[in-house]
C-alpha cells in the first residue's frame, strides 16, 4: 500500500511540475468546448467547474482559442443569465419551502403540546424537530449554495478574455 501511495504521489508531483506555467486565476477552453463556432453547455459546465475554485479575489482570465473570439463574450452571457435566472427562482422557491416547512414544524409542535399523552408529545415533539431542521436547512444551506453560485457566475462575466493559438 505504502509502494502505490508513492507512486500516485509521484504522479502527481510529475502531473503538477508539467503544468506549473498556469496560473490559478486561469482557465484555458480548447476546441473541444466550442459546437458550432459557440461555446457548447459543456464547455460552460467545465469553465464554470473550474472558476469554482478560483477565490473571488482573484481575477479570472479565460483562455480561448482565437477562432472563437468573436460572440464569445455575447454567447457567455447569454449563458450566464440563464443561469442566474434559474438561480433566482430556485431561491425564491428555497425561501418558501423553508418558511412552509417551519410552519408546518410549528404548528405540529403546537398540536403535540396540546395533547395530554406524554408518549405522543414526544412523538410530535420529534415530528417537529425534523421539519423544523429540514427548513433550516433550506434557509441556510441551500440559500447559500444558490449564493455561491450566483457569485461564481458573476465573477465569470467579469473574466478578462484573451485569446490563444489555435490548433
Amino acid at each position: 500500500m505504502d509502494k502505490r501511495k508513492k507512486q500516485l504521489r509521484e504522479l502527481e508531483k510529475q502531473i503538477l511540475e508539467s503544468n506549473n506555467t498556469r496560473q490559478e486565476n486561469e482557465v484555458t477552453l480548447e476546441n473541444s468546448d466550442f459546437k458550432d463556432g459557440k461555446l457548447s453547455w459543456s464547455g460552460f459546465k467545465r469553465l464554470r467547474d473550474e472558476c469554482e475554485y478560483i477565490d473571488y479575489e482573484e481575477d479570472i482570465e479565460i483562455k480561448l482559442p482565437k477562432q472563437y473570439m468573436d460572440g464569445f463574450k455575447e454567447t457567455l452571457e447569454s449563458m450566464t443569465t440563464n443561469e442566474l435566472l434559474h438561480i433566482r427562482k430556485d431561491t425564491i422557491e428555497t425561501r418558501a419551502k423553508g418558511a412552509l416547512l417551519f410552519i408546518i414544524g410549528v404548528a405540529i409542535l403546537a398540536l403535540g403540546l396540546s395533547i395530554e399523552s406524554i408518549l405522543r408529545q414526544e412523538i410530535f415533539m420529534i415530528l417537529s424537530w425534523v421539519f423544523v431542521w429540514a427548513a433550516a436547512e433550506k434557509i441556510f444551506f441551500d440559500r447559500q449554495n444558490l449564493q455561491d453560485n450566483r457569485y461564481n457566475l458573476l465573477h465569470i462575466l467579469s473574466a478578462k478574455i484573451t485569446s490563444v493559438k489555435g490548433d
